[in-house]
C-alpha cells in the first residue's frame, strides 16, 4: 500500500493531522461483522480459537482470526447474521474457562470494558408466562444492565421452565441474584436469577 504526503494541520498552536470523517466511516464498515472474544484466565492461540469456532460453529463461512497483544482475539466473520449466530449461541467455554464476546466497536478499550463490562447469561427459573413478553424480558433484563437478548427457545416460549438472555453487565459491581417486578395491579413479583457464570 502506497502511502501519499498530506499536510499537517495547525490547531491551538500545536501540529496534528486532521482524519476524515468519511475515511473513518469506510474502515469501520469493514468491522462490522467481528466480535471480540476473551477467555477468562486464559491467551489461548489463533489456532485454538480457530479449532474452537470449528468445532461449535460448522456450519458459518470460516471467520478471519487476529490475536490482539492485549489479550483478547477479533473475530472476522462473512455477515452480521453469522456474527450474531456465534455471539447469541453460547454460553460456551473453552478448556472449562468462559469465553466472553462482544460486538466490535471502534471505541473499545479492552482494560475498560472486557475486565469490567462482560456479556453473561442468566436463567429466570419459573417466570410466570404472562411476563413472556418480549416488552417485559426487556424491562427485567434492563434492570440488570444493557443490550438484552433472549435465546431462541425463550424467543418462541419452546421451554417455559425458565427464560434465558444474555445480558451486559458491569462485574465491579454486586450481582443481584434477584429483582423486583410490579404488575398493573401492583403486585410485586420477586424473581430469582441464576448466572451461567459469575467472576470470582
Amino acid at each position: 500500500m502506497g502511502l501519499i504526503y498530506i499536510p499537517p494541520v495547525i490547531v491551538d498552536e500545536e501540529m496534528m493531522t486532521q482524519l476524515q470523517q468519511e475515511e473513518l466511516e469506510r474502515e469501520t464498515a469493514k468491522w462490522k461483522h467481528a466480535l471480540i472474544m476473551y477467555v477468562v484466565g486464559s491467551s489461548p492461540s489463533i489456532g485454538a480459537i480457530e479449532r474452537f469456532i470449528a468445532g461449535n460453529w460448522s456450519y458459518i463461512t470460516k471467520p478471519k482470526v487476529y490475536y490482539h497483544n492485549e489479550g483478547y482475539i477479533l473475530v472476522h466473520f462473512s455477515s452480521f447474521e453469522e456474527r450474531d449466530e456465534v455471539l447469541y449461541s453460547g454460553p460456551h467455554t473453552l478448556n472449562n474457562k468462559p469465553v466472553i464476546s462482544k460486538v466490535w466497536d471502534p471505541y473499545f478499550d479492552f482494560k475498560k470494558e472486557v475486565l469490567r463490562i462482560i456479556p453473561l447469561w442468566i436463567k429466570l427459573p419459573n417466570l410466570p408466562l404472562q411476563y413472556w413478553s418480549l416488552e417485559s424480558l426487556s424491562r427485567i433484563g434492563s434492570l440488570l444492565g444493557k443490550h438484552v437478548y433472549a435465546d431462541d427457545c425463550t424467543s418462541r416460549v419452546d421451554r417455559i421452565t425458565y427464560a434465558c438472555m444474555i445480558i451486559e453487565m458491569d462485574i465491579t459491581q454486586e450481582l443481584s441474584n434477584i429483582v423486583k417486578l410490579r404488575d398493573p395491579q401492583g403486585k410485586i413479583f420477586i424473581q430469582e436469577i441464576i448466572y451461567d457464570w459469575k467472576p470470582n
